[in-house]
């Protein structure tokens, strides 16, 4: 028992001068930390965008949930519901109308996943904000959001979607 002791009590000692540190060290699964140089980024979305015009934009993804999108005023833009997944934006670039609440504007088109709602045909009533660089957003679970326009040839923002329902939530008005 005193051995214990002895050896809680000079433990911190013994990490505090570098000998055992490394055996805390993170050497299995994911990686602490995950980068990715703007330049990197920005080659990725300009690389998509020139292969392609898209309606839902271009994106980087960071890591699983976390992205950086860019979407282009030269397409016509979705309307979406994510019913199951909460959604921050951080505007990096541009500006734009963005729209919050609502309703869908039906016909509903054709989605991928089921975690994604959504029409070309834009959104009836909710409420819009003109957003720029600098500016978050935080989207709940079954909220309707779409670029009612956006300002010059582009928007970029990053995007956190966390899922945090199982049961679909829909919060048209």
């Amino acid at each position: 028992m005193k051995k214990l002791i002895l050896a809680l009590v000079t433990l911190p000692a013994i990490m505090s001068a570098g000998y055992i540190s490394a055996t805390y060290a993170q050497t299995t699964g994911a990686p602490a930390a995950i980068f990715m140089s703007e330049a990197q980024i920005l080659e990725t979305l300009d690389r998509a965008a020139a292969e392609s015009a898209s309606a839902g934009g271009w994106s980087v993804t960071i890591a699983p949930g976390i992205s950086v999108r860019r979407r282009s005023s030269g397409v016509k833009q979705y309307a979406i519901i994510h019913p199951y997944s909460m959604e921050i934006y951080r505007v990096l670039e541009g500006s734009g109308t963005f729209v919050t609440g609502g309703r869908l504007i039906l016909p509903l088109a054709e989605s991928l996943t089921e975690n994604i709602v959504r029409t070309l045909n834009g959104v009836d009533g909710g409420l819009e904000r003109q957003v720029k660089a600098g500016d978050v957003l935080v989207l709940q679970p079954g909220t309707p959001h779409w670029f009612k326009s956006i300002d010059g040839e582009t928007i970029s923002y990053m995007e956190s979607r966390v899922r945090i329902s199982t049961h679909p939530i829909q919060f048209q008005n």
